[in-house]
């Protein structure tokens, strides 16, 4: 179905939500009933538990309240579903406008960073029940403060695991280290290491030694490393070890048979044209293919597709992306830099836009086939990018998914258990389990049965604190066609 609809809310949740709101106690201790669970290593549903949350800590998940928490005022959750907070593997909370700045008398593209950015993007994402993220990459100073804020309480927002400046080839001020010009490839890394960085980002930029060298030193450092590949494949990368390749943009010429690979050599236009071209010119069960899906699944390479950024890329010329009403959250620097300059489709024509719809269907299709090939995939939305809503945006991520046929069940636990998993942190995050840290979300609708229910947020806990009532969601009213899925 079209994701870009126009959506309702309403402006007060239904009197029993609220009543259950208003009961959630300050005290340190909190006790449900009634709680229906969405188990997402197993995909099901763990009906009427009580939850008992202590602290920042799940400390209690059953079918009976154990003796100890008699003592306790149990809340009602009403047959509500309780889902672990979910995770956002591309998000550039600091991430602002893009404009081309002066400098020497030359003209560079730079990209602005800052924590007003970083607050707002906070906010948001919590609203729609992101309690981690992952942010592949921008300015070290912006990214690690935020990281230290969240974790000393001084800012109420989602945990994070971070990248600093993407390492590449070429300038690209306040986003990426230009190894060639500032520094090496080791000094950038070990740097990046030093300051606390923890993830390494590498960009389309760079040769293949490079990459492979990339590689092999953050390894070393104990750093996962992760990229944003375009001509060298995708395939090579997995070999080399890579952790992590995000966008699902394999653009590289060496995954096209022959005879396509020749005609896309002399045809292909740089830059976002590739998005589409290279769509056109692809066979999903070409021998390239196969053997890539083949190096994926065999050194577990995680894939985080951002299918929404490039959905409003493809469909830029729509109504329905540039001014969906929920644009309304996005930071009005971001949104007036999307408005007036930049996007990824700057240059394209009525029939550049018209091509690449035609092709989208097929990048569904390979995100389905990645899926099935039993390759790894999490839930990102490229947060910072063109006409991607901080928080809002994950659902749209995930209702895309739906649409490219993968299971409500599986695209879950890409949001969650999948995506801790790959982050580390699966140990504290990722799934209601006692012993883990108290991010969870309570909804009116089951999301198993359809995954728009996801939206349907009453409450927010992270660490086991009710989010402030100023960053509270208020209620979602799915639309006609939301509710068809069911």
């Amino acid at each position: 179905m079209n994701i870009f609809k126009i959506i309702t809310t309403a402006i007060c949740l239904c009197s029993s939500y609220t009543a259950f709101a208003n009961q959630t106690p300050n005290n340190p201790v909190k006790s449900f009933s009634n709680a229906n669970i969405v188990d997402v290593n197993k995909g099901v549903i763990l009906e009427n538990n009580f939850l008992v949350l202590n602290g920042d800590t799940i400390e209690y998940v059953g079918r009976e309240l154990p003796k100890q928490y008699s003592q306790l005022d149990t809340i009602d959750a009403q047959g509500q579903y309780v889902l672990p907070g979910l995770i956002d593997t591309h998000a550039h909370i600091s991430l602002g406008e893009v404009t081309f700045k002066k400098t020497r008398g030359k003209l560079a593209i730079n990209a602005n960073s800052s924590d007003a950015l970083s607050e707002w993007n906070a906010r948001e994402l919590l609203r729609w029940g992101v309690t981690f993220i992952r942010n592949p990459g921008g300015s070290s100073e912006h990214n690690l403060r935020y990281k230290r804020d969240t974790a000393s309480g001084n800012i109420t927002g989602p945990g994070a695991i971070i990248a600093g400046e993407i390492i590449n080839q070429g300038a690209f001020e306040g986003l990426t280290i230009d190894i060639n010009k500032n520094m090496s490839l080791q000094a950038a890394i070990e740097q990046q290491k030093a300051a606390g960085i923890d993830i390494i980002k590498l960009y389309a930029g760079l040769t293949e030694q490079q990459i492979q060298n990339a590689i092999t030193i953050g390894h070393k450092l104990d750093m996962q490393v992760i990229g944003h590949l375009e001509e060298v494949s995708w395939t090579d990368a997995a070999n080399w070890q890579i952790d992590g390749i995000v966008h699902a943009m394999p653009v590289s010429s060496k995954l096209l048979s022959k005879e396509a690979k020749e005609k896309y050599q002399k045809t292909s236009r740089p830059g976002p044209f590739a998005h589409f071209e290279w769509y056109e010119n692809a066979d999903l069960n070409s021998k390239p293919m196969l053997e890539l899906y083949q190096a994926l699944r065999e050194n577990k390479v995680h894939i985080d597709p951002t299918l929404i950024a490039f959905k409003n890329s493809f469909y830029g010329d729509s109504q329905q992306v540039i001014a969906h009403p929920n644009l309304e959250y996005v930071h009005p620097e971001l949104l007036n830099n999307w408005q007036s300059f930049f996007t990824f489709n700057i240059g394209w024509n009525e029939q550049d836009f018209s091509r690449a719809k035609k092709v989208w269907p097929k990048v569904l299709s390979f995100v389905n086939r990645l899926h099935k090939e039993g390759v790894p995939l999490t839930i990102g939305t490229d947060l910072g990018n063109p006409w991607v809503i901080p928080g809002f945006s994950v659902h749209q991520e995930m209702q895309i998914f739906a649409d490219a046929g993968i299971p409500n069940s599986d695209i879950l636990k890409m949001a969650t258990i999948n995506a801790a998993k790959q982050l580390n942190i699966s140990d504290q995050h990722g799934s209601i389990e006692q012993g883990k840290v108290a991010n969870v979300i309570f909804l009116k609708s089951n999301p198993l049965e359809n995954i728009a229910n996801t939206k349907t947020i009453t409450q927010v806990f992270l660490a086991g604190n009710l989010i402030d009532a100023k960053l509270s969601q208020p209620e979602y009213v799915l639309t006609s066609k939301e509710q068809a899925n069911d």
